[in-house]
């Protein structure tokens, strides 16, 4: 047997034992209407699913730069995903992070790409929490009726 004899017999027994891949003689969707009806059922769809997060993975990747504080996945128009941290910065590598043009301030969050693991932005997430001169609010904060100093 050569090359092509032993392709075509793997995919002959794939096809068999899955019945997941359509032949090769069937066109792929060319319009938002033929991929609909591709999604819809009648033919089998070839999205690929996202990979689940890893927090151990992002916690441990995140350890010399600060403590994972959350993970965010953004998509943006042409589908495409990208993974953000949020950690909580390590004053100790504060150095560091105003050299990349971030200068830290007392609870701040730092934004980080999560495939370039580069910090991006500051993240301040409370207005009332980040102003120093205002006391604490008893009820918490209401962005109605408590608007922010500065």
């Amino acid at each position: 047997m050569d090359k092509v004899q032993l392709r075509a017999a793997a995919r002959a027994s794939f096809r068999a034992s899955k019945g997941l891949v359509a032949p090769l003689d069937d066109t792929l969707p060319r319009t938002s209407r033929e991929r609909a009806r591709v999604d819809d059922g009648i033919a089998p769809g070839r999205g690929r699913v996202p990979p689940p997060l890893d927090k151990a993975r992002a916690r441990r990747a995140c350890a010399p730069m600060g403590s994972l504080h959350s993970i965010v996945v953004t998509v943006d128009a042409r589908k495409r995903r990208r993974t953000w941290y949020i950690i909580d910065p390590d004053p100790a590598v504060a150095p560091q992070y105003a050299a990349a043009g971030l200068d830290l301030t007392p609870g701040c969050k730092v934004l980080v790409d999560a495939e370039a693991m580069r910090p991006v932005a500051l993240v301040d997430f409370d207005p009332a929490v980040s102003a120093e001169d205002c006391e604490p609010m008893p009820l918490g904060f209401n962005p109605y009726f408590d608007l922010p100093a500065g």
